[in-house]
């Protein structure tokens, strides 16, 4: 349970620059994975064919 909350509240890190992710948009991979990627990456990200969450 406490890794749980730990992860609920801890910064979200930018999956193609490692940095923290201000302004975080929600993606899946191409492997189907939830990742986070910061606004900065989103063009890269779209270019890689992450598929946007809902």
């Amino acid at each position: 349970m406490f890794q749980w909350l730990k992860n609920l509240f801890a910064p979200k890190k930018c999956a193609i620059c490692g940095k923290k992710a201000m302004d975080a948009r929600n993606y899946y991979n191409d492997t189907g994975e939830p990742v986070v990627v910061c606004r900065n990456c989103t063009e890269y990200a779209e270019r890689r064919a992450f598929r946007k969450r809902n």
